[in-house]
C-alpha cells in the first residue's frame, strides 16, 4: 500500500511538447449519444486527445461539477482523452446517493465496453464519494472471468465505501462489492475527514480480492474541497490545481506494471445493499455500555481521565473546528451546560467533554477566540487513538454517559442540544 507525496506532475519535458499537443487537441468538446443496449443510450461529453489513455469521469451523489469540465478542457492538452458520463440524467433521476445505488451494474459495464469499442483506448475511471459504489459493483460483477485488459485502473476521490454511517460505537460494514473488486486503485483522501482515521478498514477491504491500492494524502484538506461553498484558502488553491492532481494519479496508474486480474467469485450485482438515511435524534445506545478509555490532555495542559469523573452525567462530543456542523451545535451545547449548572440541585452534576480531532493548540485557541466561545473542557486527541477506540465514523458524534458510568444515549450529526426532549433525558439520568 504505497503512500505518495503530493507533487507537481507536469514534468519539464511536457513544456517542450506543449505546443505540439495543443495543435493536435484544439477541437471543441462534443456531446455524443452512445448506445448501451437495445433499450438505452446515453449522452457523453467528450474531448478527444492523441494519447492512448482515456479518463472516464463518473459523477458522485452531488452530480457533475465544474472541476469535471476543467478536466475536459485541460487534460486533452497533455494527451489524455476525457469522457464525462451522467447515467442518472439518462434515467431522468436526480443526483443522490440512493439513486446511484439504483444504476444497474450491466449499464455501467456496457458503458465501459461501448467507450472502448469506439475509442480503442485504455480506460481509467475517476469517481468520488458514493459514486464509487456503482462503479465497484459493475467491476466486481464483470461478466468475464478476467477484468478487461484495457481497464487500466480507478481513481477514487474520498470514496464512501460503507453500507451506511454506523451508529455510534458500532462496527462499520463495507459494501459487498468493495471486497470483491480486483483492480489497480489510486485513492485520494483528504486528512480532515473521519474517513481518514478509519482508512485501514477501507484499504483492507479493497485489497481483499487482490486490488493494488495507492494512497495519496491531501494534508489540511476536507472532502469535496474542489466544490465546497465554504472552501478555505488552502482548498481553493488546491482546487485550481485539480487537473494536476488527477493527471498525477493517471501518470502513476500508467506507470504501474500491468497484470491480468481475475474477477473474484461469490458476488453478483443482484446482491444490492442500500443505505438508508437516518433521522438525527438522540437515541438509546446500542453498543457495549461500558465506554472505552478516555484519558487525554486538555487544552489547558492538564490530564483528564473519564474514570476520575464519578456520579456525573457526561456528554462526550467528538468534533473538529473544520467541521461546520460541529461548530454549529457548540453554542447549544454551552446553553445546555449552563442550564444545569445554574440550578443548585443540578450544579456540578452534568459535564461536557469536547474531544478535538488532532488539531494543534494554536488553531484551537484562535478558533475559540474568534468563532465560538465555550467554557466546557476541550480534550486533545492528537493521534486519533480515542476516535478509533470509540469507533467514530462521522463528525460530530456524541455519547451521553450516566452516573453509573455506562453509555446511555448516542448520536452522530449536529443537533440543537438545548432541546426540551434532550434536557428531560439528561435530567432523568441525573435523578437516577
Amino acid at each position: 500500500m504505497p503512500f505518495l507525496k503530493q507533487r507537481c506532475p507536469f514534468y519539464f519535458f511536457w513544456i517542450f511538447f506543449c505546443v505540439f499537443i495543443l495543435s493536435k487537441n484544439n477541437a471543441a468538446a462534443e456531446t455524443i449519444s452512445l448506445p448501451l443496449h437495445a433499450e438505452l443510450e446515453t449522452d457523453v461529453n467528450i474531448q478527444t486527445a492523441t494519447g492512448n489513455t482515456l479518463l472516464l469521469v463518473f459523477p458522485s451523489e452531488y452530480g457533475p461539477q465544474q472541476a469535471d469540465t476543467t478536466l475536459l478542457q485541460v487534460l486533452p492538452q497533455y494527451g489524455i482523452e476525457v469522457w464525462l458520463s451522467n447515467l442518472l440524467e439518462t434515467y431522468f433521476l436526480p443526483h443522490s446517493a440512493s439513486n446511484l445505488e439504483k444504476i444497474p451494474a450491466k449499464d455501467i459495464q456496457h458503458l465501459i465496453q461501448a467507450i472502448h469499442k469506439r475509442s480503442k483506448k485504455n480506460i481509467i475511471i475517476l469517481t468520488s464519494g458514493r459514486g464509487a459504489i456503482p462503479v465497484l459493483r459493475a467491476l466486481a460483477s464483470w461478466p468475464d472471468s478476467d477484468a478487461p485488459p484495457y481497464l487500466s485502473g480507478l481513481i477514487l476521490m474520498h470514496p464512501k465505501l460503507f453500507v451506511k454511517t454506523p451508529e455510534p460505537g458500532l462496527q462499520a460494514e463495507l459494501m459487498p462489492s468493495v471486497t470483491k473488486t480486483n483492480q489497480l486503485i489510486y485513492l485520494i483522501q483528504p486528512n480532515l475527514s473521519p474517513f481518514w482515521w478509519n482508512k485501514n478498514i477501507s484499504l483492507q477491504g479493497l485489497q481483499q480480492s487482490g486490488s493494488d491500492v495507492f494512497v495519496q494524502v491531501l494534508r489540511n484538506i476536507r472532502n469535496r474541497f474542489y466544490f465546497r461553498e465554504d472552501a478555505n484558502a488552502i482548498e481553493q488553491q488546491l482546487s485550481k490545481k485539480y487537473p494536476n492532481l488527477i493527471y498525477n494519479a493517471i501518470d502513476q496508474i500508467i506507470r504501474h506494471p500491468k497484470k491480468q486480474r481475475t474477477i473474484a467469485s461469490g458476488y453478483t450485482a443482484s446482491q444490492l445493499v442500500t443505505s438508508v438515511k437516518k433521522q438525527l435524534t438522540l437515541s438509546a445506545y446500542k453498543g457495549k455500555p461500558v465506554p472505552p478509555p478516555l484519558k487525554l490532555k486538555t487544552l489547558n495542559g492538564n490530564t483528564y481521565d473519564l474514570n476520575d469523573d464519578k456520579n456525573k452525567v457526561v456528554l462526550v462530543n467528538f468534533w473538529a473546528s473544520w467541521c461546520p456542523p460541529c461548530v454549529h451545535e457548540m453554542p447549544s451545547m454551552q446553553r445546555l451546560e449552563n442550564h444545569f449548572n445554574k440550578k443548585p440541585q443540578t450544579k456540578n452534576k452534568f459535564k461536557i467533554l469536547a474531544v478535538n480531532m488532532a488539531e494543534d493548540k494554536k488553531t484551537l485557541a484562535d478558533f475559540l477566540n474568534t468563532k465560538v466561545s465555550v467554557k466546557f473542557d476541550i480534550l486533545l486527541d492528537s493521534d486519533g487513538s480515542a476516535l478509533k477506540q470509540w469507533k467514530i465514523f462521522a463528525f460530530p458524534t456524541s455519547f451521553i454517559i450516566g452516573k453509573q458510568g455506562n453509555i446511555r444515549y448516542a448520536i452522530y450529526g449536529a443537533i440543537d442540544w438545548f432541546d426540551r426532549d434532550i434536557i428531560q433525558k439528561i435530567q432523568q439520568l441525573i435523578d437516577e
